[in-house]
């Protein structure tokens, strides 16, 4: 055979094509392996998404104690991690009065919304306030404030931009007096702080001065005299120290606020679907954990402000009859005031009065045992 020499090209040309496989395998493990990483990286984001969770009583109070905090560890237990809560007590990201705007605009996630101090955005949200409108059970109110919200109130409620996370109710509302208060007539011209809507209302037909405020500036007020009482429920009366200024206290029971919490609508929409459940599961825990601790503090109030030296006057039988005189029209007034007769404000008082009666007969127990009403989200 001939001689042939070699020019070592199909050698090169071997280590060559090797080499450029090599360096595209490389590539491609670089590519897999950050596509992994990518992977994961959203994992972990996704697992550990943050809620802002803010409030206006500080982290010591039995709100946050009793509700605000097991409300956050059940979103971060219920949803295996999905959502880290960063909470926020005392007023640390914005005021009370301020709730919606700040869930509104992402300040916030969730935080306490109350239509009492937006009460010319809501209309028939005010109805639940109306004098003997809830049950005497605190479990029964949220239960009656559920129903209600899924079939009349939850337009108005959205339209603040917000969905909401859970429906609360204070206890019925009395007051606590710098200035004696053995009856009825001592209420005339008291200067008495009301957070608005029909708190300010009932204090104007008490015989009362309204003085508007957000229940955060209400100490001070009272302190320095800018106000001479304030309508507040017994257990705020203790929780906010008002025992301290006010020496005076009447039980009237005239009615009771609710006090809703708000969800940034955005994002509650940006989360999973079973994370929204989760949501919808801790709210509606913490509605009744609401409910518990009103009960608790209500019980005990009545002893403390005793042992701080309050003197309790309970409304005689006389003056029950002349407050439900004056109180009562306002049930006339809210139906005309928002169409009259055949409206739909017409229909929510007539739906609000049987769940009241139906709920009313119930037990604590067996209205928990229900399944949670739909539709409130």
């Amino acid at each position: 055979m001939p001689y042939r020499k070699s020019t070592g090209g199909d050698a090169a040309s071997h280590i060559k094509g090797g080499s450029d496989k090599m360096k595209l395998t490389g590539l491609k493990a670089t590519s897999i392996a950050m596509a992994v990483a990518f992977v994961g990286v959203t994992s972990v984001a996704e697992a550990q998404t943050t809620l802002k969770l803010s409030y206006n009583q500080p982290a010591t109070s039995a709100a946050w104690l009793e509700v605000i905090e097991p409300y956050a560890a059940r979103l971060e237990t219920l949803s295996d991690g999905k959502l880290t809560v960063a909470r926020y007590p005392g007023e640390v990201l914005h005021p009370v009065a301020d709730g919606f705007r700040a869930a509104a605009t992402g300040i916030t996630d969730v935080t306490s919304a109350w239509p009492l101090y937006q009460a010319s955005s809501f209309a028939l949200f005010h109805g639940l306030q109306l004098p003997g409108s809830m049950p005497s059970s605190d479990i029964a109110t949220v239960r009656v404030m559920d129903e209600l919200y899924a079939k009349y109130l939850r337009d108005e409620y959205e339209r603040m931009q917000v969905k909401l996370a859970f429906n609360a109710s204070t206890p019925s509302y009395d007051i606590l007096s710098s200035k004696p208060i053995s009856g009825l007539d001592d209420l005339r011209g008291l200067r008495i702080r009301a957070g608005g809507s029909t708190a300010t209302a009932i204090v104007e037909r008490l015989g009362g001065i309204p003085v508007t405020m957000s229940i955060t500036d209400a100490y001070t007020a009272f302190q320095q005299g800018v106000v001479d009482g304030i309508i507040l429920a017994s257990a705020d009366m203790v929780a906010y120290r008002m025992y301290e200024v006010g020496k005076h206290y009447y039980q009237i029971g005239v009615a009771r606020i609710a006090i809703p919490h708000a969800i940034n609508a955005e994002f509650l929409a940006g989360l999973a679907p079973d994370v929204q459940a989760v949501v919808a599961e801790a709210g509606n825990e913490a509605g009744y954990d609401y409910a518990r601790m009103y009960m608790g503090l209500t019980e005990k109030a009545i002893e403390r402000m005793s042992q701080e030296g309050v003197t309790i006057v309970k409304a005689s039988a006389e003056d029950q009859a002349r407050i439900a005189e004056l109180l009562t029209p306002m049930w006339e007034e809210f139906v005309a005031q928002n169409g009259g007769d055949g409206s739909t404000a017409a229909s929510f008082v007539a739906d609000m009065r049987t769940l009241r009666e139906k709920y009313a007969a119930m037990s604590d127990a067996d209205i928990l045992a229900l399944p949670p009403v739909e539709g409130l989200r």
